[in-house]
């Protein structure tokens, strides 16, 4: 949580994914342009959980403000954190 700028549903959600990018494993084969289609994927993967948190009745929220050197030492993970997304039951259910 305090990582996520003290973000207080980072810190309540029992699953926060953390979506690291390693940039050279794309631009190896694509060169500069391999960052966008990295950006443009991280974007279609985090619709993914979206509609598969709404099928399962979850809720997440995208996080793009956080710590991310303090990302990266919690995660021990290798490339550059993205996105952080907690995943929790909501606390009302949702009205579609």
């Amino acid at each position: 949580m305090r990582a996520s700028l003290d973000q207080e549903w980072v810190g309540a959600a029992p699953i926060n994914l953390v979506v690291n990018a390693i940039y050279e494993r794309t631009t190896r084969h694509y060169g500069d342009r391999g960052v966008r289609y990295v950006h443009m994927e991280v974007g279609h993967l985090g619709q993914n959980i979206y509609l598969q948190c709404i099928s399962l009745g979850l809720a997440c929220v995208v996080v793009g403000a956080f710590y991310d050197e303090e990302v990266k030492r919690i995660v021990g993970g290798a490339g550059e954190p993205l996105y952080v997304i907690p995943v929790a039951v909501p606390a009302e259910p949702w009205k579609l």
